[in-house]
């Protein structure tokens, strides 16, 4: 009998010790996750901000990580056989992530005068590198996607594999007019760019950052990060906005540059080594990139030297997977074509090689 109380007193005990055990392990887990998720919060807001970043450089120059806009014409035809022509224009975006789909369109009659003009944008997007085209054709009383009567015009235009339609219509759907739309894929790049800046573009782009701004400056407050650094974030984003309403390029640009300054010291402090390798490399090629309209050609060539010498740390010094092994070394040689571009000296090039740069290292 004292046996099975002994045997008992020990059982019981077994399991009151592992009870305490389990009950703080799980006060420690408890404690741990709150800081790991804000990390991992903080992490995908610093990629949000670098995001926002590469946009802002490219729209410096007209650069956009697409393949084709994608070009609409619409022509209506009215009883008395005259035509009045609808264009307008969409980009095809491939990586460049949250600017959207841009549209603009105006109109002219058949006689070649100008009559209306207007701009919108919309945030959708398509694959690039794609050739479609398509042409509809409604009249006589009809009408496609819309209503009809009462005096309305209904047109609907969709791209990516959708339909799209435009009609006009009167009382009694006796107008007697035609409309005919066709689409057709046009190649965008470097060299077809237009020179002047959207700078209306920048605004909004800069405008919905903002929004993001104060809970990115709370989460970071609560990780390693310097105090300081998050202050100097803040201040010179908003020295930012002011050089945009100058519509000054140079200082634009250098503005951007100490603001991924910045962006830099929260990756040393929170990424892992690739991501802190990335974040230089792209700081010292946006140096290169700020200084291209005073064709400072031996300090381009200094800042893109010293983005090869911090990129070549992830060919020897850290083990990636092998997904990511093909990219790094595609990278490498990208930055070494990006630097043997700079012996020519010619603008166009560089912004070439800039544009392929970029957008691979984005995918890193």
């Amino acid at each position: 009998m004292k046996k099975y109380k002994t045997f008992a007193f020990i059982l019981v005990l077994t399991f009151v010790v592992l009870a305490v055990a389990f009950v703080a392990y799980q006060v420690m887990s408890t404690n741990q996750n709150p800081e790991a998720q804000i990390t991992e919060k903080v992490k995908t807001e610093i990629k949000y901000i670098d995001s926002r970043m590469l946009v802002l450089f490219n729209q410096m120059n007209n650069i956009q990580f697409e393949n084709y806009k994608i070009s609409i014409n619409e022509v209506t035809t009215n009883s008395s056989g005259e035509g009045t022509e609808k264009s307008s224009e969409k980009s095809s975006k491939s990586g460049e992530g949250g600017m959207g789909e841009e549209t603009s369109s105006g109109s002219k009659d058949s006689e070649g005068s100008d009559t209306s003009g207007s701009e919108s944008s919309d945030s959708s997007s398509g694959d690039s590198g794609t050739s479609n085209s398509g042409t509809s054709n409604s009249g006589g009383g009809s009408s496609s996607g819309g209503d009809s009567g009462g005096g309305k015009n209904s047109k609907s235009s969709e791209s990516g594999g959708q339909s799209s339609g435009g009609s006009d219509s009167s009382e009694g759907n006796s107008s007697g007019k035609d409309s005919t739309t066709t689409y057709n894929l046009e190649p965008t790049g470097v060299l077809l760019e237009e020179q002047e800046i959207d700078w209306d573009k920048i605004k909004t782009e800069i405008e919905n950052m903002y929004s993001s701004i104060p809970t990115i400056t709370l989460d970071l407050y609560q990780t390693e990060v310097e105090d300081q650094d998050i202050l100097n974030f803040n201040t010179e984003f908003d020295a930012l906005t002011k050089v945009v309403e100058e519509k000054n390029k140079a200082d634009t640009l250098q503005q951007l540059v100490k603001i991924y300054e910045s962006v830099v010291k929260f990756a040393e402090k929170l990424n892992e080594e690739q991501g802190k390798v990335v974040a230089k490399t792209k700081l010292n090629v946006y140096r290169a990139y700020s200084k291209l309209d005073e064709q400072n050609w031996e300090e381009i060539a200094k800042d893109t030297q010293v983005a090869i010498e911090d990129f070549s740390k992830l060919l020897t010094g850290t083990q990636m997977k092998d997904e990511k092994q093909y990219s790094i070394n595609k990278v490498y040689v990208m930055l070494s074509e990006l630097q043997k571009s700079i012996e020519k000296q010619d603008v166009q090039i560089f912004l070439i090689k800039y544009k392929n740069t970029l957008e691979e290292l984005s995918n890193i």
